[in-house]
């Protein structure tokens, strides 16, 4: 019996699985079926990315006995690493002659990008639709294939536990050697699923997975220890809605308490399993913050302190506006986030290298089209953006996206349509965040001279390569050359746009170094780019100071191989 799993990839507010991301679904499967009984060498694992274009990845799915496949995007974006499966896709494959089952965030329903409303798809080609856990439908088809029982068919609700997805999560750490872009792969890591809140945010899809379920500490260590011994060294402790959440103590207010110590306990167990290279966190609950600060900055700091540089607590302000927090029961007012940017910048705002990243700094999304949005909504975005600038404040990252909305949301009960009404407001909103807001915070984050470590190379565009790290919203960053794709430098910052930083090699061999390259260095004119490559070779640095000594500025940046 050959079972094949197939990830669509998944993008939700708490996991992101679309590569360089791996999430936690197809994992938890192949470890689901492995507790049931089934080997390592009768399960196989591919991506959409991978079976469309390869054709050997292909035969992976269309000679499988059971086809597992995994989809859903509740919050679709844009990406560099891959295309998630299309609607039409996932409608084809359920009529593969296999036994075919499908689940995933999907069961929410389905759609490519905000500002719409997700739409129910005709799945009735597959045998098991799974609302619920995909994984815990593994385990049961699992044990039914072992016992020769009947597999369990038509739309099905499947719940696990923590306890299980401790079992299981290492037991598919496996398939990440299968993954096409190994071993240049973020896992994602589940603490805990499910929203403290005693009412939710408008939008928000977290609440259908009930209230939160932690996961032991010694099982997450050991899901990271699994897949640290199988090759990965990049981790993202993202899949759950705040992390200051975790082991939480429940109050009578809107907030469970953190435990500083279960948050500082886990980072540091992490850390210590190996050389990680990436240890990232990702929601962060601003409400959390204001309402028990001394606790927030403790657990904060703890995890500043066992994390790995560039890392980013992102913030689900939304909306600065006064109305529209109120009216979708956001998480937090904007003099509360302001509390929590500056408790972060305390915290995390420092570098371990002179030139390195900073350790931990906030990032805040923004969500247009919510109820109760006018134009003066965009003003108030505008100002208390403005006020954190002012300020000398820090902010990573700055996401601005359009809300989609799901059955079984309140917004659904709101809006018939979802739509942005002000699409004027909206696009100068986004033009006044990049030119005002953004490039000169990129500056402030990344000076010049900035060292950004372990570069994936990613993409083309026209003559530059597109890369970024294999971290937490990491930087997009543009290299002014055509270079090896799928491989990792170290890059330099030596520019600046709104959204992306200019990079070079680091260090550049001055003796092989083309002269589009050699003419991004500080201080460096086209002119004197030609010179140095019509007098190179230079064997030390003394000799290329020689020939220009007005530019010992560079020698920070140049190999003399």
């Amino acid at each position: 019996m050959k079972v094949a799993i197939l990830d669509g990839y998944v993008d939700e507010p708490t996991c992101l699985g679309v590569p360089p991301y791996l999430s936690t679904y197809p994992r938890y499967v192949a470890g689901a079926l492995i507790k049931s009984g089934l080997t390592e060498e009768s399960i196989t694992y591919t991506t959409i990315d991978a079976f469309r274009k390869d054709e050997k990845e292909r035969e992976k799915i269309v000679t499988a006995d059971i086809l597992f496949v995994i989809a859903g995007l509740t919050v679709p974006g844009r990406y560099l690493g891959g295309t998630p499966i299309t609607a039409k896709e996932l409608e084809e494959i359920g009529k593969f002659p296999m036994f075919t089952i499908v689940g995933g965030p999907m069961q929410f329903g389905f759609s490519m990008r905000g500002g719409t409303l997700a739409k129910r798809l005709d799945l009735s080609g597959y045998n098991l639709i799974v609302k619920g856990d995909i994984e815990k439908a593994a385990l049961i088809i699992g044990k039914s294939i072992l016992e020769g029982k009947d597999l369990p068919e038509g739309s099905l609700e499947f719940k696990r536990t923590p306890r299980e997805v401790d079992l299981i999560a290492p037991l598919g750490a496996f398939i990440v050697n299968e993954h096409p872009n190994f071993p240049y792969i973020i896992c994602e890591i589940e603490t805990y699923r499910g929203c403290e809140r005693k009412r939710h945010c408008s939008y928000c899809t977290e609440k259908f997975y009930g209230n939160p379920e932690f996961r032991t500490i010694k099982g997450i260590e050991e899901e990271v220890r699994e897949l640290f011994n199988h090759g990965i060294k990049f981790f993202r402790i993202g899949r759950q809605p705040n992390i200051l959440g975790f082991m939480g103590k429940p109050t009578e207010g809107d907030f469970t308490k953190p435990s500083p110590e279960a948050i500082c306990t886990l980072f540091k167990k992490v850390r210590e399993i190996g050389n990680i290279k990436t240890l990232h966190i990702d929601n962060v609950n601003a409400g959390t913050i204001a309402a028990f600060p001394e606790e927030s900055e403790k657990a904060l700091k703890c995890i500043a302190t066992y994390d790995t540089e560039g890392d980013v607590a992102a913030f689900g302000l939304e909306s600065a506006d006064e109305t529209v927090i109120e009216k979708n029961n956001l998480k937090v007012t904007p003099e509360g986030i302001e509390k929590a940017i500056e408790i972060v910048n305390r915290v995390g705002g420092f570098k371990e290298r002179e030139n390195g990243l900073y350790k931990l700094l906030p990032g805040i999304n923004f969500l247009v089209g919510l109820p109760g949005e006018t134009k003066k909504t965009f003003e108030k975005n505008k100002d208390f953006l403005k006020k954190i600038l002012d300020r000398g404040l820090l902010l990573r990252r700055i996401n601005i996206r359009q809300v989609m909305v799901f059955e079984g949301t309140d917004i659904a009960d709101m809006v018939k349509k979802p739509k942005t009404r002000y699409k004027r407001e909206f696009e100068k909103f986004k033009q006044f965040v990049k030119e005002e807001i953004e490039l000169p915070m990129m500056k402030k984050v990344f000076p010049t001279g900035t060292l950004i470590k372990d570069v994936l190379l990613e993409a083309y565009d026209g003559g530059h390569t597109l890369g970024r790290q294999l971290a937490t919203y990491p930087i997009l960053i543009r290299i002014p050359d055509k270079l090896p794709l799928n491989t990792m430098i170290d890059v330099t910052v030596v520019g600046h746009r709104e959204r992306s930083v200019i990079g070079i090699p680091y260090p550049l061999n001055i003796n092989e170094v083309s002269l589009k390259l050699l003419s991004f260095l500080p201080g460096v004119s086209k002119r004197a780019a030609s010179d140095i490559i019509l007098k190179r070779p230079f064997k030390t640095k003394e000799e290329f100071l020689k020939e220009f000594p007005n530019l010992e500025n560079v020698i920070q940046y140049l190999s003399f191989k």
